[in-house]
């Protein structure tokens, strides 16, 4: 009798812990693992890891970091070409005969977030890639994924603004332009220009192209009708490729594709790092009468560069250049004074402070002169910078 009731009261305990682990189950799922104590018991999630960062940090080094801890594996790397491209791409962890490079050693943070991950390869500098791979969680959850990346450019040039037209004329074919002088060797990919008043839409990335220190740049503003053919990006070492009017063939010509403005007389002009957004460099430039800047992101990046050092005496637009005489001639042009006194500071390139300061005082508006009735214009893209002022009649 006592026996009986025994086994009737382990049944219904048994039953009993059979419902609740069902029910637990169905509201809290759980799964295991083995460690060196025996079985744990640990919450099973069924959301896989997502994937928060991804930096290039190296020729051959990136970064990545997920919300929670995590384990990499069947990594790739594909270089896009000309004959593919990132929607076409596949997931490749299955098939590494096809990859550009997979990772040779890849090691995890403490707290096994990130990630830093070296592959077989050197990348080439501006070169588009694919990273591709999977993403465990400690409960076994996977994500695939795949992130387009640009190669790293581990010799990054150093630039500063040196002239610049804010006019253009259409019937002659000449265009507004941004001049650049090379401070430092190297590689210009990674910079962006930003005309603050043109917004970010219309911003300029430079090309992969290696540039030499003492080198003029002029990024000419649009491409007008009819100049497509001539109007060509000097990405080489031949500087006479382009033959759009007011190319030079002693010095690099850059075009900005389209016909939207890159500059305004009212502007703040910013030169910086495409990923960190650090700026490299900053010009304000104003018409008269203006307490403020008319948008927010011109007084946002003045205040900016002025707190920075680039622009010390103030973010205001009075402390700016003054473009009133930037009508629409387009013999004048906004030049830089100092720019030989400059290199002369600095002779060593590789010893460059991070900002190199600049004021109104530093900046003239010149002008066409002319001699036995030969006019030479006081722009002068590729060249070296004008010192005939605009003197107002």
């Amino acid at each position: 009798m006592k026996k009986n009731f025994i086994n009737q009261f382990l049944g219904i305990v048994f039953i009993s812990a059979a419902i609740v682990l069902a029910v637990l189950a169905f509201v809290a799922p759980v799964s295991c693992r083995l460690t060196e104590e025996g079985i744990e018991i640990v919450p099973a999630d069924t959301t896989a890891p997502s994937v928060e960062n991804f930096l290039v940090t190296g020729s051959r080094t990136v970064l990545l970091a997920c919300s929670e801890k995590f384990v990499l594996d069947r990594i790739c790397i594909l270089e896009l070409t000309d004959e593919n491209s990132f929607e076409d791409s596949v997931f490749l962890g299955a098939d590494e005969g096809n990859a550009f490079a997979v990772a040779n050693v890849i090691s995890y943070s403490e707290d096994g977030k990130s990630a830093a991950v070296e592959l077989s390869e050197d990348m080439a500098v501006g070169k588009s890639y694919v990273f591709s791979g999977v993403v465990y969680d400690i409960t076994g959850n996977s994500l695939e994924f795949c992130q387009k990346f640009m190669g790293y450019n581990k010799n990054p040039a150093r630039l500063i603004f040196n002239e610049i037209r804010t006019t253009y004329n259409k019937s002659k074919s000449a265009v507004e332009f941004i001049e650049f002088y090379v401070l430092k060797s190297g590689n210009l990919f990674g910079l962006e220009y930003v005309s603050t008043a043109n917004g970010e839409a219309k911003k300029y990335s430079f090309p992969a192209i290696d540039v030499k220190r003492g080198e003029y740049i002029t990024l000419h503003g649009k491409i007008l009708e009819g100049m497509e053919d001539d109007a060509l990006d000097e990405l080489d070492d031949d500087f006479t490729l382009s033959k759009a009017n007011e190319s030079c063939d002693t010095a690099r010509d850059l075009w900005k594709s389209g016909d939207e403005k890159i500059v305004s007389n009212t502007d703040v002009l910013v030169l910086r790092d495409y990923l960190s957004k650090e700026i490299k460099d900053a010009v304000f430039l104003s018409q008269s009468g203006k307490k403020s800047w008319p948008k927010k992101a011109m007084t946002e990046y003045a205040e900016k560069a002025c707190s920075l050092g680039f622009w010390p005496e103030g973010s205001l637009p009075e402390n700016a250049v003054c473009t009133d005489s930037m009508t629409s001639s387009i013999f004048r042009s906004i030049s830089r004074k100092n720019i030989e006194k400059i290199a002369e500071r600095f002779p060593d390139e590789n010893e460059l402070p991070k900002c190199i300061a600049s004021s109104a005082s530093d900046w003239i508006i010149t002008d066409k002169v002319t001699v036995n009735k030969v006019t030479t214009s006081g722009a002068t893209p590729g060249y070296e910078n004008s010192t005939n002022p605009f003197v107002a009649k």
